[in-house]
Protein backbone atom coordinates (compact mmCIF):
# COMPACT_ATOMS: atom_id res chain seq x y z
CA UNK A 1 0.00 0.00 0.00
CA UNK A 2 1.48 3.28 -1.26
CA UNK A 3 1.98 6.12 1.40
CA UNK A 4 0.81 9.32 1.40
CA UNK A 5 3.96 10.96 0.23
CA UNK A 6 4.21 8.28 -2.84
CA UNK A 7 0.35 9.21 -3.66
CA UNK A 8 1.07 12.90 -3.45
CA UNK A 9 4.40 12.38 -5.40
CA UNK A 10 3.26 10.01 -7.96
CA UNK A 11 0.20 12.80 -8.63
CA UNK A 12 2.82 15.33 -9.31
CA UNK A 13 4.85 13.66 -11.08
CA UNK A 14 1.57 12.58 -13.10
CA UNK A 15 0.64 16.33 -13.65
CA UNK A 16 3.79 17.57 -14.64
CA UNK A 17 4.29 14.49 -17.73
CA UNK A 18 0.91 15.15 -19.19
CA UNK A 19 1.91 19.15 -19.38
CA UNK A 20 5.27 17.97 -20.69
CA UNK A 21 3.74 15.62 -23.26
CA UNK A 22 1.50 18.40 -23.76
CA UNK A 23 3.41 21.30 -24.29
CA UNK A 24 7.50 19.86 -24.44
CA UNK A 25 7.15 16.93 -26.75
CA UNK A 26 6.42 17.55 -30.24
CA UNK A 27 6.53 13.48 -31.71
CA UNK A 28 3.93 12.79 -33.38
CA UNK A 29 3.98 8.75 -32.37
CA UNK A 30 2.39 10.46 -28.38
CA UNK A 31 -0.45 12.71 -29.95
CA UNK A 32 -2.83 10.54 -28.34
CA UNK A 33 -0.97 9.63 -25.25
CA UNK A 34 -3.06 9.51 -21.94
CA UNK A 35 -1.27 9.35 -18.56
CA UNK A 36 -3.49 7.35 -16.75
CA UNK A 37 -1.05 6.73 -13.25
CA UNK A 38 1.36 6.51 -11.61
CA UNK A 39 3.03 4.37 -8.61
CA UNK A 40 6.26 5.55 -6.95
CA UNK A 41 8.47 2.52 -5.03
CA UNK A 42 9.10 3.15 -1.54
CA UNK A 43 12.84 4.51 -1.76
CA UNK A 44 11.56 6.79 -4.33
CA UNK A 45 13.78 4.96 -7.06
CA UNK A 46 11.58 4.23 -9.87
CA UNK A 47 8.31 5.70 -10.88
CA UNK A 48 6.08 3.20 -13.27
CA UNK A 49 4.29 5.19 -15.22
CA UNK A 50 0.90 3.85 -16.38
CA UNK A 51 -0.66 5.21 -20.63
CA UNK A 52 -3.06 4.72 -22.48
CA UNK A 53 -2.99 5.12 -26.07
CA UNK A 54 -5.93 5.40 -29.10
CA UNK A 55 -5.23 3.37 -31.98
CA UNK A 56 -3.82 0.27 -33.66
CA UNK A 57 -1.79 -1.73 -31.35
CA UNK A 58 1.30 -1.04 -33.70
CA UNK A 59 0.30 3.12 -32.94
CA UNK A 60 0.13 1.53 -29.14
CA UNK A 61 3.65 0.16 -29.39
CA UNK A 62 5.69 2.79 -31.19
CA UNK A 63 3.91 5.17 -28.26
CA UNK A 64 5.04 2.94 -25.64
CA UNK A 65 8.50 2.94 -27.73
CA UNK A 66 8.73 6.42 -28.36
CA UNK A 67 7.83 7.47 -24.49
CA UNK A 68 10.69 5.05 -23.14
CA UNK A 69 13.07 6.77 -25.65
CA UNK A 70 12.31 10.37 -23.74
CA UNK A 71 12.88 9.14 -20.43
CA UNK A 72 15.87 10.57 -19.49
CA UNK A 73 14.51 13.98 -21.33
CA UNK A 74 10.94 13.80 -19.21
CA UNK A 75 13.47 12.51 -16.34
CA UNK A 76 15.66 15.78 -16.67
CA UNK A 77 12.52 18.13 -17.17
CA UNK A 78 11.24 16.88 -13.94
CA UNK A 79 14.37 17.38 -12.10
CA UNK A 80 13.79 21.10 -12.71
CA UNK A 81 10.34 20.98 -11.73
CA UNK A 82 10.20 18.74 -8.54
CA UNK A 83 12.02 19.22 -5.19
CA UNK A 84 13.50 16.36 -4.45
CA UNK A 85 16.72 14.97 -3.47
CA UNK A 86 16.46 11.94 -6.33
CA UNK A 87 14.20 12.09 -9.53
CA UNK A 88 12.65 8.72 -9.78
CA UNK A 89 13.24 6.63 -13.12
CA UNK A 90 10.17 6.60 -15.40
CA UNK A 91 9.39 2.77 -16.23
CA UNK A 92 6.40 3.09 -19.07
CA UNK A 93 3.69 0.71 -19.11
CA UNK A 94 0.61 0.16 -21.17
CA UNK A 95 -2.56 0.40 -18.93
CA UNK A 96 -5.72 -1.84 -20.50
CA UNK A 97 -7.85 -0.87 -17.74
CA UNK A 98 -9.81 1.54 -20.12
CA UNK A 99 -9.90 -1.24 -22.82
CA UNK A 100 -11.09 -3.64 -20.36
CA UNK A 101 -13.77 -0.91 -19.00
CA UNK A 102 -14.95 -0.05 -22.52
CA UNK A 103 -15.26 -3.68 -23.57
CA UNK A 104 -17.37 -4.25 -20.43
CA UNK A 105 -19.48 -1.16 -21.29
CA UNK A 106 -20.03 -2.96 -24.79
CA UNK A 107 -20.78 -6.12 -23.26
CA UNK A 108 -23.77 -4.96 -21.14
CA UNK A 109 -25.30 -2.46 -24.05
CA UNK A 110 -25.42 -5.67 -26.44
CA UNK A 111 -27.08 -7.80 -23.42
CA UNK A 112 -29.44 -4.92 -22.61
CA UNK A 113 -30.07 -4.18 -26.45
CA UNK A 114 -30.97 -8.56 -26.26
CA UNK A 115 -33.22 -8.31 -23.45
CA UNK A 116 -35.28 -5.51 -24.71
CA UNK A 117 -36.00 -7.42 -28.18
CA UNK A 118 -36.38 -10.88 -26.37
CA UNK A 119 -39.04 -8.73 -24.30
CA UNK A 120 -40.52 -6.88 -27.22
CA UNK A 121 -40.84 -10.51 -29.07
CA UNK A 122 -42.60 -11.64 -25.78
CA UNK A 123 -45.22 -8.94 -25.79
CA UNK A 124 -45.99 -9.79 -29.58
CA UNK A 125 -46.67 -13.58 -28.47
CA UNK A 126 -50.44 -14.86 -28.32
CA UNK A 127 -51.65 -15.03 -24.33
CA UNK A 128 -51.66 -18.75 -24.33
CA UNK A 129 -47.50 -18.79 -25.25
CA UNK A 130 -46.25 -15.92 -22.85
CA UNK A 131 -43.70 -17.30 -20.10
CA UNK A 132 -45.13 -17.88 -16.87
CA UNK A 133 -48.64 -18.60 -17.87
CA UNK A 134 -48.23 -22.05 -17.77
CA UNK A 135 -51.16 -24.17 -18.13
CA UNK A 136 -50.85 -25.50 -14.15
CA UNK A 137 -50.72 -21.98 -13.21
CA UNK A 138 -54.65 -21.31 -14.57
CA UNK A 139 -57.37 -21.97 -11.98
CA UNK A 140 -59.20 -24.09 -13.77
CA UNK A 141 -56.58 -26.83 -15.10
CA UNK A 142 -55.72 -27.53 -11.83
CA UNK A 143 -56.32 -31.29 -11.10
CA UNK A 144 -57.93 -31.65 -7.83
CA UNK A 145 -57.71 -34.74 -5.47
CA UNK A 146 -60.75 -36.90 -5.10
CA UNK A 147 -62.56 -35.75 -2.03
CA UNK A 148 -62.11 -39.27 -0.21
CA UNK A 149 -58.58 -39.16 -0.42
CA UNK A 150 -57.75 -36.32 2.18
Amino acid sequence: MATIRQAKVGERIKRELAELLQKEMRDPRLHLVTITGVDVARDFTVARVFISVLGSPEEKASALKALQGAAGFLRGHLGKALDMRTIPTLSFRYDTGIERGARMYELLREEQQALAQNQEAAAHLPEDDREGDLPYDREDDRTTEPEGSR
